[in-house]
């Protein structure tokens, strides 16, 4: 069964349960890639999408296609949307991502 949330506080107080979907993962995700100068998101397609999330047993999985401008360091460039999805995702959500995976699908000229 996919989960569609992350669920911050695990016990149950007397407040109730505090979850995030994982929609606003992917549109921190993408909101992020579109801040990076040597990066683009790549295009969706009917067969694959942009940013894909996974959550499996409360961790956060995220997978990005993107296309990097012609002339950049691809390692650098790949490594900079990691840590950026990481840290953004950190510090708006206070939750840990488990995994960052940065695929290069293209070049922009």
């Amino acid at each position: 069964m996919a989960v569609d949330y992350v669920i911050l506080n695990k016990d149950n107080s007397e407040n109730g349960i505090i979850a995030i979907n994982k929609s606003v993962f992917k549109s921190i995700a993408e909101i992020t890639i579109d801040d990076i100068d040597h990066a683009e998101r790549a295009e969706k397609s009917s067969f694959s999408k942009a940013v894909i999330v996974r959550i499996t047993d409360n961790r956060l999985m995220i997978e990005t296609d993107i296309h990097v401008k012609y002339g950049a360091n691809i390692n650098a460039t790949c490594e900079q949307v990691q840590n950026k999805i990481y840290e953004n995702i950190l510090f708006m959500t206070g939750f840990k991502t488990s995994e960052v995976s940065v695929n290069v699908t293209g070049f922009e000229m």
